[in-house]
């Protein structure tokens, strides 16, 4: 099961804090703001998290949250925006079954000229062994297992005389002529596992995993990566394609689920983003993927925790009404 929500006031709703009036450019002619600022954008995706970890015999066990396609719409409106999705029915890693398996998600972002952040919050009931089918070739279910993530991307771009996230992610202004910028991710991130026993659980428990997970529910992990963004664009910037892809260490505190045990290891992080589509002054459209791994490299036998996702999205953008809504907007 899959439900988002993201609610964001003045201060969230991402905006370059260098604008320029409709007609009008910076940098030469390299950026353009939109005439009509605001937009709705309907959506469809999924999203997958994924944890593994290797043992003497390069066998990788795997977890899966019970994660599915969804479908969703958001409006932004002056400073106001909103994006609600839902999951699309019986495409849930578990097909529509066991109903008390479920995955949500939260994202809040928030994106300046040089600045970035994201929020993430993850709440997965239950997790799917995909390694050891029960009666019938079914799914085992992980029931006792619960799952929480609390992150934030911090990011800074280097050369925005040259490049706009805005423009290369999510079509909010036009970039007219390709140009990248190296860049700086830092995310501190807690992840928490809380195993509580469930006396109707029979699934067969992997030791590799099972013992990471419980031995080490509680995870304090801050990774700081690096790498480089770049915009191709064509025709004036209505066509675009941009990669990102960044990497770096980083380090993790680890404890028992009842913190009575601390141990200390590296971390070893990378990302990688690509998003493709048209930018027209009325509609546009793009296509997202993103991919992010956060491992422990203790001779490939520590947690792997793997994110990956796409969506496609069609956006159309309009004038602001002449009269206030509620006063407000």
């Amino acid at each position: 099961m899959f439900c988002a929500l993201m609610l964001s006031c003045a201060a969230a709703r991402s905006q370059d804090t260098a604008s320029f009036p409709a007609g009008r450019t910076g940098d030469q002619g390299r950026f353009r703001d939109f005439a009509d600022s605001n937009n709705v954008r309907p959506y469809m995706g999924f999203y997958h998290t994924l944890f593994s970890a290797g043992n003497a015999t390069g066998r990788q066990p795997r977890l899966q949250a019970n994660t599915s396609a969804y479908l969703g719409a958001a409006l932004n409106y002056k400073w106001f925006s909103i994006y609600y999705a839902l999951n699309i029915p019986e495409t849930s890693v578990l097909g529509g079954h066991n109903k008390e398996v479920k995955a949500s998600q939260l994202i809040i972002s928030r994106y300046w000229t040089h600045w970035g952040l994201e929020w993430f919050y993850q709440h997965d009931r239950g997790l799917v062994d995909q390694d050891h089918p029960g009666p019938g070739n079914t799914k085992t279910v992980w029931q006792w297992a619960d799952y929480k993530y609390v992150g934030v991307n911090a990011e800074y771009f280097f050369n925005t005389d040259r490049f706009s996230f805005r423009a290369a992610d999510n079509f909010a202004r036009l970039q007219t002529r390709s140009g990248g910028s190296w860049l700086l991710m830092v995310t501190p991130s807690y992840q928490d596992f809380d195993l509580r026993k469930n006396t109707v659980d029979t699934s067969m428990k992997d030791s590799t995993l099972y013992n990471l997970i419980s031995h080490d529910a509680n995870h304090l992990v801050l990774v700081a990566k690096a790498g480089y963004t770049y915009n191709f664009v064509w025709d004036g910037g209505r066509w675009s394609c941009s990669p990102l892809f960044c990497i770096g260490p980083g380090v993790g505190i680890y404890m028992d689920q009842f913190h009575t045990r601390q141990r200390f290891f590296p971390n070893l992080g990378y990302q990688g983003r690509l998003t493709v589509g048209y930018n027209g002054d009325k509609w546009y459209t793009y296509l997202n993927g993103f991919y992010d791994l956060v491992q422990e490299p203790q001779k490939n036998l520590g947690l792997k925790t793997i994110n990956q996702s796409a969506s496609l999205s069609v956006g159309y953008r309009f004038h602001s009404l002449r009269r206030r809504i509620l006063r407000i907007l």
